[in-house]
């Protein structure tokens, strides 16, 4: 169920006549309602009873909690041990990373700017930063498309997790020196984008003349008494000393020693219970807070409103928030993870209820559902219930049918084939009773047709719909999420890619099975006379050459992938986000490989054309001379040919 979409004429418009008059009714309605003395007692019965479940079932070290519930007394406290090691309880000014729970709190900061009329949401962000687009089509986005993920970016590793030991750029200096391209037009289908949130928070610096975290600090945490946040990197001494203790799959942080994140904005607030507690007020009481109007009138409502979707009758994008459903009630939400720590943030405008949760550990997502689930189980309606069963076959079934891909992929750093790897994929196709089926990540659902191309879940608590190109069903859209997916077609599926790596390895690799007789080893070993003589007599015989630049090629390719394997292995942050010398200078092996793999080509060509060799040994070379090219191919198409520009 969506709310009625607030008009964004008004958002635009920033202070007319109307919205001051809504507003000011809201101020003094906020202000007539002072908050009562105190959280409810069910409420924290219930708060305690499912963290306390949650950190025991799934061996979280420590949490902590916010809940606004109508216009009683936030509830804020904390769980479990901010260190294990020194047993150091949390409570609920335990300082923790939040990840991208950062963005709606820099959403927010944009907003007010919007509704003071600084900034204009629908114009291109060139007119505001100097901040070049690049890539195809290389189009600047508005600040709308950015903070909706449509900004047409890649999603790649590249200037994110910076180690504490290496030097951090300004926030300007990695958006124009790590860039992230564009890779399809702006304002279509959303991909989610840590590099565009990145380019909206720089909004801030650019119209405040201030470094970004000085920028949202005065716009935002200041004015709001949230003192004990901030984006500052490294962080300030009382913020870090009140730091819990992030454990995760690479090791524990201790002291705020965490990599730090070169797109700041993008995810790298550490905050408080309570200064959430605080930010939750602000978008559950219309800006104000302890009677006070804190935000411009117009910048919570403008916020809340959708802003886009991939189809309208699919849960989309607020502004800063994703949209989502409890039963029949909408929800706003984002949540964020880092390296060692995980949280989630739900806001309920219908029902003036908020909750924020944040753990210090990676693995606390489940443990997250569990607490914010029974906890809106507790404060909203009664779910309703209901079946639909199918009726009749899909529209364009045939055409539904394919796996699809998320959108969220790299496509110009040297992580394309990691984040292909990892990017969540849907299989589909139509069950003989006429239900759409999705299996995704092994979970399977059942769907039905309520309109055409668009399914709802059997349980009534989730929509689909598809996206078409040119014609051709080509996209998936999973309502809420801002990321979309796209059909894979034949050349895309990763199974062939491995087999095509596969087999052009194993033409590598035989080649020291058939030439071992030519290697330096037994040209200095065997025969009589000098070194030098032997050496000189083998090298001089055409063949000899042309095997011995074929083996030095396949030995420096397949080389210096295994030591950048290697590499990436040891350090996995730094070689994907800012990769360092050491590891770009690996890249010299595949270069002169490739080298090595063009000479040999020019052997293969030469000796077409004058047929000196053996009918055996011209197939055998022709056949290893095409296992190199394509071994440079796959490298070269998933950006492991060259070092990271």
């Amino acid at each position: 169920m969506k709310q009625p979409s607030v008009s964004r004429r008004r958002v635009l418009a920033g202070a007319g006549a109307c919205a001051v008059a809504a507003s000011g009714s809201s101020v003094a309605s906020g202000a007539a309602s002072p908050p009562q003395s105190g959280p409810q007692p069910e409420l924290e019965t219930r708060v305690d009873e499912l963290v306390a479940a949650s950190l025991e079932e799934y061996d979280v070290p420590g949490a902590t909690v916010a809940v606004v519930s109508g216009r009683g007394a936030p509830l804020t406290k904390g769980y479990g041990r901010a260190n294990r090691e020194r047993d150091t309880p949390v409570d609920s000014t335990t300082t923790f990373r939040v990840g991208s729970v950062s963005k709606p709190v820099v959403a927010t900061a944009l907003m007010n700017r919007v509704e003071h009329g600084e900034l204009d949401p629908t114009t291109p962000v060139s007119v505001y930063l100097d901040a070049p687009i690049r890539g195809h089509p290389g189009k600047p986005p508005t600040l709308e498309q950015l903070i909706t993920h449509r900004g047409g970016f890649e999603s790649t590793n590249r200037g994110l997790w910076i180690p504490e030991s290496a030097p951090l750029k300004s926030l300007a200096a990695y958006l124009r020196e790590e860039p992230h391209h564009q890779v399809r037009e702006p304002g279509t289908v959303g991909s989610y984008s840590n590099f565009g949130y990145a380019l909206a928070g720089q909004l801030l610096a650019a119209t405040s003349d201030k470094a970004f975290a000085g920028a949202i600090a005065d716009e935002l945490l200041q004015p709001a008494g949230m003192t004990r946040s901030s984006f500052r990197q490294p962080l300030p001494d009382a913020v870090a000393e009140a730091h819990a203790t992030g454990y995760g799959s690479s090791g524990s942080y201790a002291q705020a020693s965490f990599p730090r994140v070169g797109l700041r904005p993008a995810g790298s607030l550490s905050t408080t219970a309570e200064d959430m507690a605080r930010f939750l007020q602000l978008h559950l009481r219309d800006g104000v807070l302890d009677g006070e109007q804190v935000l411009e009138p117009g910048t919570v409502a403008a916020m809340h409103e959708q802003w886009a979707t991939h189809d309208e009758q699919l849960d989309g994008m607020a502004f800063g928030f994703i949209e989502d459903e409890h039963g029949d009630t909408r929800t706003l939400w984002h949540n964020g993870a880092t390296l060692s720590f995980y949280s989630e943030l739900v806001i309920v405008p219908e029902h003036d209820f908020g909750v924020f949760v944040a753990f210090n550990t990676d693995s606390a997502r489940n443990a997250a559902t569990d607490i914010i689930d029974g906890l809106l189980d507790w404060a909203l309606p009664e779910q309703t219930e209901s079946t639909r069963t199918p009726d009749g076959t899909p529209t364009r079934a045939e055409e539904l049918t394919g796996t699809y891909r998320s959108l969220q992929q790299s496509h110009t750093w040297h992580d394309a084939l990691t984040s292909t790897l990892n990017a969540p994929t849907v299989e589909i196709h139509v069950a003989d009773d006429g239900a759409l089926v999705t299996d995704a990540g092994g979970t399977t659902s059942r769907w039905i047709e309520i309109a055409p191309l668009v399914f709802e879940r059997t349980d009534g608590s989730r929509r689909l719909a598809f996206g078409e190109r040119d014609g051709d069903i080509e996209y998936l859209y999973r309502g809420g999420s801002p990321t979309a997916f796209a059909r894979i077609r034949t050349l895309d599926r990763l199974w062939l890619h491995g087999l095509f790596v596969l087999a052009t390895v194993i033409g590598m690799l035989s080649t020291s099975l058939r030439w071992s007789e030519t290697t330096l080893y037994q040209l200095l070993r065997d025969g009589d006379g000098a070194v030098s003589r032997r050496l000189y007599t083998a090298l001089d015989d055409r063949t000899t050459r042309a095997r011995l630049v074929a083996r030095t090629a396949v030995t420096l390719l397949t080389g210096g992938l295994t030591l950048a394997f290697v590499h990436l292995s040891v350090n996995p942050l730094a070689v994907l986000s800012a990769p360092p010398f050491s590891f770009r200078v690996l890249f010299v092996g595949t270069v002169a490989g490739l080298v090595g793999t063009l000479a040999s080509v020019g052997y293969a060509v030469d000796e077409l054309r004058h047929d000196r060799w053996e009918r055996g040994e011209r197939v055998y070379y022709g056949l290893t001379t095409a296992a190199l090219a394509g071994f440079c191919l796959f490298l070269w198409r998933w950006n492991l040919l060259f070092p990271p520009a």
